[in-house]
């Protein structure tokens, strides 16, 4: 019940500690530690263990700012191809990584609310509200599967499919929407048995913990259909971008990129 799951993330004891976030590609995380070294203290943003180990696709780019960028490139392109490159399918330029820096996003997004509070950084570094309703690829395309450049993400993704998005000229707003949607799913009976089965219950409770009092939310509200997919990432919310990956049969497949928070517009 809503009540009891409130108990159990301790919503009637004294207030979480106060939650630093450390950056992402230097956190101590636990699939980069073997399975014979002690793991992390528990804090909000460690992720839980997925049930099955999988290795997303090679990451076109190093986490560095860098200066190899085309000095003019096709839009919608990462990593950046020059100009007149023919390219299969371009996304909107406000969903894709950062061709300059991978590790800073373009859209300032926490994954676990509603796409309406997304915001973006212009040029000059000043963020404003993303214009949702332009279209998400050119040309259009009628139906995307969106997989995980995050390990945990995708490791849990086997289990629950890809983001699927059948909608014609689809839009920024229908991608963001689709993510959101998916990821605020309830954990089913299966995802909890292999929750606990591996000892994650705690790394779970904190995760929906730091989720609903980030969100502002009323935990009998939030929880109410038990803990989300969203949980399982800890606090690994951060949008990073998409990219496209197109394959040897001429295929193509798009993998979002998650890092640790905060958000700039959660700051």
């Amino acid at each position: 019940t809503p009540q009891t799951i409130a108990h159990a993330l301790g919503v009637q004891q004294s207030p979480l500690a106060t939650y630093l976030p450390t950056p992402f590609m230097t956190q101590a995380t636990p699939w980069t530690q073997p399975i014979s070294v002690p793991q992390p203290q528990l804090h909000p943003s460690t992720p839980v263990w997925p049930p099955i180990e999988v290795v997303p696709p090679i990451f076109p780019y190093d986490s560095e700012p860098h200066d190899l960028l085309p000095e003019y490139y096709e839009p919608g392109t990462f990593p950046a191809v020059a100009w007149g490159t023919p390219v299969p399918v371009r996304l909107n330029p406000q969903l894709i990584y950062n061709p300059a820096d991978p590790s800073v996003p373009l859209l300032e997004w926490d994954i676990s609310h509603r796409p309406d509070v997304a915001k973006r950084h212009t040029g000059r570094q000043v963020i404003v509200p993303p214009d949702l309703l332009e279209k998400a690829t050119l040309p259009p395309m009628p139906n995307m599967w969106v997989k995980s450049d995050h390990p945990i993400l995708a490791s849990w993704m086997e289990s629950w499919g890809p983001i699927e998005i059948n909608i014609p000229d689809c839009t920024v707003r229908d991608v963001l929407d689709a993510i959101w949607q998916y990821m605020r799913r309830p954990l089913t009976d299966g995802d909890m048995a292999r929750v606990i089965a591996a000892g994650e219950k705690e790394k779970l409770e904190l995760s929906a913990r730091q989720r609903v009092r980030v969100g502002h939310e009323l935990v009998p509200v939030a929880m109410v259909d038990g803990f989300r997919r969203v949980d399982v990432l800890g606090g690994h919310r951060r949008f990073l971008g998409l990219r496209a990956v197109v394959n040897l049969d001429r295929t193509w497949t798009i993998y979002m990129g998650l890092t640790a928070l905060p958000v700039a517009y959660a700051c």
